[in-house]
């Protein structure tokens, strides 16, 4: 089976998954990076640490990248408007001490 890995940008950074995960293809490939997506941005909200997440990038063995996913085209329509400007305002009010 061949060997996935799911890359996480951030603040224009990624950080680069070293281990990877054996899955039958591609589409099981984007259905992992998608349930990465979801638990990387709930964990966001549960910790509201470092920059929002904003992408995540499927590569292969060889480091070739396949498919680049939008966090922002996981969420649930409702939470899509405004290109995230309600988690942008969130993540600064709760680096800043502010209540939301």
């Amino acid at each position: 089976m061949p060997r996935f890995f799911i890359h996480s940008r951030s603040g224009g950074e990624i950080v680069r998954d070293v281990e990877g995960q054996e899955l039958p293809g591609l589409e099981a490939a984007q259905a992992a990076a998608a349930a990465t997506v979801r638990e990387l941005l709930a964990d966001e909200i549960k910790h509201a640490t470092g920059l929002p997440l904003e992408s995540v990038i499927i590569a292969d063995e060889s480091g070739k990248e396949l498919m680049t996913i939008r966090a922002k085209d996981i969420l649930p329509e409702a939470l899509k408007y405004g290109h995230l400007s309600w988690w942008r305002h969130f993540h600064f009010a709760m680096r800043s001490g502010v209540a939301c």
